[in-house]
């Protein structure tokens, strides 16, 4: 499928398809004009002049030089004009304002440099609505991939009963620290997405560990801490979401070394990784686990800022204080649903 740059230069544009052919048959017209009328003015010369001068040589001579003089006057002339307008027309689309080329080509009186003027402005309408027709399908791409990952993201935490949710909850709360941190709205779009996807790498654990509802053991626990480089490796083959790989794969390292997969330190974590770190831990806490039950938000928060500066990021734990206490971040009390054995039916007996 060719879909390029070089397709798009070959193609005329669809707004004026014959203009740049039209404007080319102009200017060779109106070349033609020129040299017709100094072959007018050197016949002439050769005509006349047999009755002044004798020598046919001599007639020759000066019908060549009027024929040169003409033909560099008449095109010094012209290409000066024409520079002067060309001129004005690159300072007009250099402003990019369209106002201005209307008033321009208002102004002039030349034809040609009319016909120029008009085929500038269709291959800038030509490109604008090619570029508002790929802005329109990226919208759509971007729509359906972020449609796709949320339903990525639903299908991880359906794996367990207490994980209903947390992806979604884990997003919206670190979209919201970035946004009140001061990032810039691709910044906050991509930490939001990264989120949703932040344990997709349970993806390649198995079920019985997701689900256990008692504590994990020492090796259980080595095994799960596997799932942020399984999630990395997952979206690694996907260039569109490379920008979310930090976010999944360091979203469990510790300011102090301590965390996993890699023991990184302080700012060589990731503001992603960071974000969403405290996102993550906080959703945890505040939701009920097998292994615990939730916690109440203000003695979570109290909890994450002794841990600031060594587990957590000290800025970010306290933008996330300042969107609970607002109220912008609200946490929800959540039960989970209880499950009912079937029963076999009792056999009655005489």
């Amino acid at each position: 499928m060719e879909d390029s740059p070089r397709r798009a230069i070959r193609q005329s544009p669809p707004g004026n398809p014959a203009g740049v052919p039209r404007l080319r048959g102009r200017v060779f017209a109106r070349l033609m004009l020129a040299f017709l009328a100094v072959l007018a003015v050197t016949l002439g010369a050769v005509w006349f002049a047999p009755n002044v001068i004798a020598s046919r040589a001599a007639v020759i001579a000066i019908g060549a030089l009027t024929g040169l003089f003409g033909s560099i006057v008449l095109a010094l002339v012209w290409s000066s004009r024409f520079e002067s307008r060309i001129q004005k027309l690159v300072t007009v689309i250099g402003s990019g304002s369209p106002v201005l080329s209307e008033e321009l080509a208002r102004q002039t009186s030349d034809r040609l440099f009319l016909e120029v003027i008009r085929t500038w402005q269709g291959a800038v309408r030509s490109l604008q609505e090619g570029w508002l027709e790929k802005q329109d399908e990226a919208r759509r791409n971007y729509h359906a991939l972020s449609e796709l990952i949320r339903m990525m993201a639903k299908a991880v935490d359906e794996r367990a009963t207490y994980l209903r949710g947390h992806s979604e909850r884990v997003s919206q709360y670190s979209a919201a620290i970035a946004e009140k941190l001061g990032l810039d709205e691709k910044q906050i779009e991509q930490i939001r997405l990264a989120a949703l996807l932040h344990d997709i790498g349970t993806l390649g654990v198995e079920d019985y560990l997701v689900t256990k509802n008692a504590p994990l053991s020492p090796d259980e626990f080595e095994i799960v801490k596997a799932h942020t480089v399984k999630g990395a490796a997952i979206l690694r083959p996907i260039e569109m979401l490379h920008d979310l790989i930090p976010g999944v794969e360091l979203h469990h390292e510790s300011l102090d070394g301590m965390g996993y997969p890699y023991g990184l330190k302080g700012d060589e974590i990731p503001l992603m990784a960071r974000i969403i770190a405290v996102a993550d831990s906080f959703d945890a806490m505040t939701t009920p686990r097998p292994y615990q039950a939730a916690m109440n938000s203000e003695y979570v928060l109290e909890i994450m800022r002794r841990l600031a500066g060594t587990r957590y990021d000290a800025a970010v734990v306290n933008a996330l204080s300042i969107l609970v206490r607002s109220g912008a971040v609200e946490v929800k009390p959540i039960r989970i649903p209880v499950s009912f054995r079937m029963r076999r039916p009792m056999v009655e007996t005489a």
